[in-house]
């Protein structure tokens, strides 16, 4: 496993980060307890969850887990809080109460005295950056957070935020986790500009295209049952036709040179500027063990500009930005 730096933390991670959204549901217990043995085993440091994920359920697995096999201070273990885990008007958004009830509750499910990077979910359009950042500098000084960070947000918000902490002196995002893959670059316009031009790290989501690049879908209106586009009109939304097509391409190429396509398209992230690590979702240890052998391909740079030419740099041909509201289709 190879590590990069993550921004400006000095924090070392592993170019893949095991994404845990999948536990609890539909990733079985179990299976879900081996994926982390197998993962930490083989050399990832950094395992993504959020309080949301499978209604908490994931949090309670991932602490079930570090819990077990001890390695708890081997890894950094993220959670996340925004969106609403409940009908309660301030159970959700980046308020203090939110943001602090959240962390606590997080805390406990994953049975540990503190969170490594704590992320805004989503950037929260109601509650001024300033309470915001007072109530992360809170969990900082009491030991709850280490790190605080931030996920699929505008560019222009997270240097307001850099801001504002320099004046106020908060602590600063040490990075930025936006949706990233072949089909969908416009994270190259803006963010990773920003993340290069403020020593950010990048820890990308979504690489496979929400299983479009693992050859998931036959056509944008023909949905596998228990596919996760079938879960929520935001990801049907993401199937794309053109999308396929170009999958198909990417597939046909993998072929070519005896390569996973799935690995093929962690890889090509990888190989990315300014990319810290690409969150992986595998939903058994088989899919893991192809998803971790993207680190075993390299890519020339004549092979990085025929992937160019499917999507060019800054473009998309599906919208992975469309839970955020703020990043608009031209």
């Amino acid at each position: 496993m190879k590590y990069r730096r993550l921004g400006r933390s000095g924090l070392m991670v592993s170019e893949l980060t095991l994404g845990t959204m999948n536990f609890g549901g539909p990733t079985d217990e179990a299976t879900s307890l081996l994926m982390i043995d197998k993962a930490v085993d083989c050399g990832i440091n950094f395992l993504d969850c959020a309080n949301v994920y499978a209604e908490g359920r994931s949090e309670k697995i991932l602490g079930k887990a570090l819990k077990r096999n001890g390695k708890r201070h081997e890894v950094l273990m993220t959670s996340k809080a925004f969106l609403p885990t409940s009908e309660r008007p301030n159970d959700r958004g980046n308020n203090r109460h939110n943001l602090i009830n959240s962390c606590i509750k997080s805390l406990k499910r994953l049975q540990t005295d503190y969170i490594d990077i704590f992320f805004l979910h989503r950037t929260d359009w109601n509650t001024p950056q300033e309470e915001t950042l007072s109530a992360l500098n809170y969990m900082v000084d009491r030991g709850y957070i280490r790190y605080i960070a931030c996920s699929t947000h505008p560019a222009w918000r997270t240097v307001e935020a850099l801001h504002i902490a320099d004046r106020k002196g908060y602590p600063k995002f040490v990075c930025e986790q936006p949706p990233y893959n072949l089909l969908d670059r416009r994270i190259e316009n803006e963010i990773v500009p920003m993340c290069q031009e403020y020593d950010l790290g990048i820890i990308t989501w979504s690489p496979l295209a929400q299983g479009v690049l693992a050859g998931r879908y036959r056509t944008a209106d023909d949905l596998p049952i228990n596919s996760r586009a079938t879960q929520k009109s935001i990801y049907a939304e993401r199937i794309t036709d053109v999308g396929i097509k170009i999958a198909r391409r990417v597939r046909d190429w993998a072929k070519e040179k005896d390569l996973s396509p799935t690995a093929l398209s962690v890889s090509w992230i990888i190989h990315q500027p300014a990319i810290t690590s690409v969150i992986i979702g595998p939903c058994s240890p088989e899919h893991l063990d192809d998803l971790v052998a993207s680190q075993d391909i390299h890519l020339s740079p004549e092979n990085l500009a025929w992937f160019d030419t499917l999507v060019p740099p800054g473009t998309f041909v599906s919208d992975h930005f469309n839970s955020a509201g703020w990043q608009r289709p031209a």
